[in-house]
């Protein structure tokens, strides 16, 4: 089956039975493993049969991705390729940042999974982390580059706002200098017809 053919998704409670079956075959400790049923993405196959899973624990912005496990004869490759599909869908919908394992299958590293050990992330490690060998990381998000975007961000909007104000004040002293030109055209209208009425009343009363 080609990658566009399969489709992982989150293991539910139905699939237990098949994803003993997955573990066994790995060997992997079930009895462990399914109570955290929850955290694992599996391939389903036919007839309820699993073809892949892979257990996948999320702390705040970390993930740690293990216990993976393959049926017997089947593309391994293709099927690690559906469940980072998925696995890529779920972090980045939860916020991760860095994905963690202790897989070692070459197909990891074609994932931009590279060694990194414990001591060389300055940033809080995870619960699950232990200080041992055997780490590869993928980071999802740079978080350098993350903060550097979002403060040339942070300046364009400030340009963009300086120069809104700039231009709303320009509007507001436009409009000033309208509203004093016409108050003044208005007043000295006024003060015309106002001395002509005068005058007029002046000749008047002279005419009389």
């Amino acid at each position: 089956m080609e990658t566009s053919d399969l489709t992982a998704r989150r293991a539910t409670l139905e699939d237990i039975p098949a994803l003993k079956g997955l573990w066994l075959n790995a060997g992997l400790p079930w009895e462990q493993l399914e109570s955290f049923i929850t955290e694992f993405i599996v391939v389903p196959g036919a007839d309820q049969q699993l073809l892949a899973a892979i257990g996948l624990m999320i702390e705040f912005d970390d993930a740690l991705l293990h216990s993976e496990a393959l049926a017997m004869e089947t593309d391994a490759d293709n099927l690690r390729a559906s469940l980072w599909q998925r696995i890529q869908i779920m972090t980045r919908n939860q916020g991760v940042h860095r994905i963690w394992t202790q897989e070692d299958a070459d197909y990891w590293r074609t994932c931009g999974f590279i060694a990194r050990s414990v001591q060389e992330e300055q940033a809080e490690s995870p619960s699950f982390l232990q200080a041992t060998e055997g780490w590869t990381l993928v980071k999802l998000l740079d978080t350098d580059r993350a903060k550097a975007l979002a403060e040339e961000q942070m300046g364009i909007w400030q340009a963009t706002r300086s120069e809104e104000n700039a231009a709303l004040q320009r509007k507001i002293k436009k409009f000033r200098t309208i509203a004093f030109l016409m108050f003044s055209v208005a007043l000295l209208l006024t003060s015309i017809f106002l001395w002509a009425s005068i005058k007029t009343n002046i000749l008047g009363r002279l005419l009389r």
